[in-house]
């Protein structure tokens, strides 16, 4: 991977309008507060703008009622376990959703289709969790394994702060290839389509199949739902934009996987 390239998917950042769930203010407020404008990274997770967004609007948060902040987007809501680029490709068009309108909840959090995120150390060990799942898949494990705590800590927190130098500086040793190899063991891939998160183990190369496409892999994952008539009718976007379905699958693991390095590929019906 160029630094060009990944100081170019570090940047990307989508503008978004937060705006308070009105139902569910203080009876004590008489105005709806403006709404939050923000630039978000889309390698980064949106609770971690939990309390800067909380203090927007504290002054017309019933307190008594308060529980856990949750996120909603068309009736839908957004899981924080997801980087905030994935959430904006499955939910969103690109052309037409800018900024990105988001209501913001503190009431009546969805236990039956959210995980729970009392805290920013649940997101914290979500992301190294992911990221070692990820390891296992490229590397045996091999790497996170052979990383102290520190490490592991100066990863998250090149993250949180969208310190490019302090993350890379670390994230680098992930692009390695296996050891005795040119390519990773196997890649690591979700796919997101029509509310379900699909993955499946592959390896970059092998007998059966060659180079390993995105073509391919998509029909590996599921094949009556990605044969080659259905794909005609699909469009795939990853890190926002929309890659030829004949790319070579180790090529875009390098190069637009997100920080927990993971590829995560959102696949929609074309309308």
């Amino acid at each position: 991977m160029s630094a060009t390239t990944q100081r170019t998917l570090w940047e990307g950042k989508i503008p978004i309008c937060f705006s308070i769930a009105e139902h569910e203010m203080a009876g004590t407020c008489s105005e709806v507060p403006p709404p939050l404008y923000r630039l978000v990274s889309r390698v980064s997770y949106l609770t971690l703008l939990n309390q800067e967004i909380i203090k927007h609007f504290s002054c017309c948060i019933n307190a008594e009622k308060t529980e856990e902040i949750w996120y909603e987007c068309n009736g839908k809501p957004l899981h924080w376990n997801y980087p905030t680029g994935v959430l904006f490709d499955i939910h969103c068009d690109a052309e037409k959703d800018l900024p990105w309108c988001i209501t913001v909840h503190f009431q009546s959090f969805p236990k039956d289709k959210l995980l729970s995120c009392s805290c920013e150390d649940v997101v914290q060990a979500n992301f190294l969790s992911t990221l070692k799942e990820a390891d296992f898949l490229k590397h045996s494990g091999n790497i996170v394994t052979n990383m102290s705590k520190d490490q592991h800590m100066q990863l998250w927190h090149g993250l949180k702060t969208h310190n490019f130098e302090l993350f890379w500086g670390m994230n680098k040793k992930f692009m390695d290839a296996h050891r005795g190899s040119t390519v990773f063991q196997s890649i690591p891939i979700r796919v997101y389509f029509e509310n379900r998160v699909l993955q499946k183990r592959m390896s970059s190369e092998n007998e059966e199949t060659g180079e390993l496409t995105l073509k391919k892999s998509l029909q590996l994952i599921d094949a009556d739902e990605f044969d080659d008539t259905k794909l005609k009718n699909i469009k795939v976007v990853l890190q926002g934009i929309s890659p030829p379905l004949q790319s070579n699958l180790q090529w875009l693991s390098e190069n637009l996987s997100y920080p927990d390095n993971f590829l995560h590929v959102c696949v929609k019906k074309c309308s």
